[in-house]
């Protein structure tokens, strides 16, 4: 039958029609409102755990060698590799350095490290960080095989660094130990994550030493490696200064031709000046004569043309093919040009050492005067309320050194004493002050002379004043292996541990979601 001729409903039966209507549109509508709620409150709660302290210290962000590492783990070994950076390129470079440092004032990861490839320093720091882990997990893991268990030592320093952390936290007054590492690390580390960071970087520095540490060499084995290598590991003292060629400004020519015209005629009148001063030097006085002639503020002093260097940083300069010759005597002299192009060398051969020399050990306890950054006076280093507190700051040392060694002295002058004063007063932070396989022309000349004078024996003791560091009470505690040998172990050692670390199960890093939803810097 068709549709057209079928029955109607009365009203009674639309107005149950209509009802029935109405209550199921209401009946969706409230569906859809319980289920935009429910949308939301996961959505918030998404959000909640995914910028949660917990997310970021307990779930995975990096899964590098089978090894998990979370959001926090990850942000303080970033936070490491971005300070080294730092610190490397400020050392080096000094105020010249925030021209190669990325902006200190905007993220990370609003800078642009490469304008061809548009990464920026986060990626740029992403990278070098996992890197980084991924050579640690290498030796982790092998450590982990190996079944090696942390040293009984090495724990206590474990222990005694978080120790110190919480006590700096305390001493700066800040409300809980997580606030003290969320403000210097600026992540979401708390103790137990700290724990699970320190332990990861001691198993792995502490395995690093126990394999470096198992390689073995015999005498004769050390003898032939330092005879191969001689030219490299011998030690050229030498005196030199350069005379500098005048600066010619690549801006002040209008070909490249031109310019590289006029720096090679600055250099030649250079290379004439250095060879008109060699010709008139006989003795080794006259070239320190000569060298306080050139340039007297420069080299007054007659100790600022002596070098000692070994043959490998020779390399880096012409005149050190010169010095390697085998027939080269004292008093032999050259004139060689720059590696840079800055200006010609004068040279003065002295001696060349087989380093044959027994090594020295000594104890000792230093007292530094306080710094001040001359940044903080307004005429910096010229800054007469700066030059006050250097000076009163050495009176102060000074005055301590003196109190220290009366203590020393009194107490009878013994390394028990002197133990017994270095965690009190001492500066230095090597333990119990002591210094092994010391070398002449390592330390300070003052030092170097009175550790290496004829007749040293155990107990000798002086207060040394240095420029560099300040006051050294010292304690000669004896003498070690032959620095020709420890040179040529060290070597050795470098080449059989780096061979074994190349040899290492790889370690793949596989970044996981939590990486992705970590903070960018």
């Amino acid at each position: 039958m068709s549709e057209l001729f079928e029955k109607r409903p009365d009203g009674a039966s639309r107005r149950q029609t209509r009802a029935d209507k109405e209550r199921k549109e209401k009946r969706k509508v409230r569906i859809i409102a319980v289920c935009v709620v429910s949308v939301l409150v996961l959505l918030f709660a998404g959000a909640m755990f995914i910028n949660s302290n917990l997310i970021r210290r307990t779930m995975p962000a990096l899964t590098i060698g089978g090894v998990n590492f979370s959001a926090v783990e990850f942000d303080y070994n970033f936070l490491s590799a971005v300070n080294e950076y730092q610190n490397y390129y400020t050392q080096m470079l000094g105020d010249y350095a925030s021209e190669y440092l990325p902006s200190t004032d905007m993220p990370l990861s609003d800078q642009v490290y490469n304008q061809q490839t548009g990464e920026t320093w986060a990626d740029y720091f992403s990278e070098i960080t996992i890197n980084n882990m991924s050579g640690m997990t290498q030796i982790y893991n092998a450590a982990k095989a190996n079944g090696y268990v942390l040293p009984d030592e090495t724990v206590e320093a474990l222990n005694e660094e978080i120790a110190m952390v919480k006590l700096q936290a305390e001493m700066y007054g800040f409300p809980s130990l997580e606030n003290f590492l969320k403000q210097v690390y600026g992540t979401n580390l708390n103790e137990r994550s700290l724990r699970k960071v320190l332990q990861f970087s001691y198993t792995v520095a502490s395995y690093s030493k126990y394999v470096n540490d198992s390689f073995t060499y015999s005498a004769a084995e050390l003898a032939e490696y330092y005879s191969e290598n001689a030219d490299s590991l011998d030690t050229f003292t030498f005196r030199g200064f350069l005379v500098n060629a005048a600066y010619v400004d690549e801006n002040d020519f209008e070909s490249d031709v031109d310019y590289q015209k006029a720096k090679e005629a600055s250099l030649a009148l250079a290379r004439g000046k250095a060879a008109e001063i060699a010709s008139i030097i006989e003795t080794e006085d006259d070239f320190i004569e000569a060298a306080r002639e050139y340039d007297e503020g420069l080299y007054e002093e007659a100790a600022a043309t002596l070098a000692h260097y070994p043959g490998s940083t020779l390399n880096y300069e012409a005149f050190g093919e010169w010095m390697k010759v085998r027939s080269r005597v004292y008093g032999d002299i050259t004139t060689e040009d720059s590696s840079t192009g800055a200006g010609t060398y004068v040279i003065f051969f002295i001696e060349r050492n087989n380093n044959e020399y027994k090594t020295v050990e000594m104890r000792q306890l230093l007292i530094q005067p306080q710094s001040f950054n001359p940044e903080d006076y307004e005429e910096g280093e010229e800054d007469p309320d700066f030059i006050d507190a250097v000076v009163a700051a050495n009176i102060e040392a000074a005055e301590l050194a003196e109190e220290v060694k009366k203590l020393f002295i009194e107490g009878g002058a013994t390394e028990e004493k002197l133990l017994e004063l270095i965690p009190e007063y001492s500066s230095d932070s090597t333990e119990g002050g002591f210094v092994d396989k010391i070398s002449r022309y390592a330390n300070d000349p003052e030092i170097d002379e009175w550790l290496f004078a004829p007749g040293r024996k155990y107990g000798d003791y002086i207060l040394i004043e240095t420029e560099s560091y300040g006051y050294h009470l010292l304690f000669f505690m004896g003498f070690g292996d032959r620095y020709c040998d420890v040179l040529a172990d060290n070597d050795l050692r470098e080449a059989a541990y780096k061979e074994w670390a190349e040899n290492l199960a790889p370690a793949e890093a596989v970044k996981r979601w939590a990486f992705i939803l970590r903070q960018r810097r």
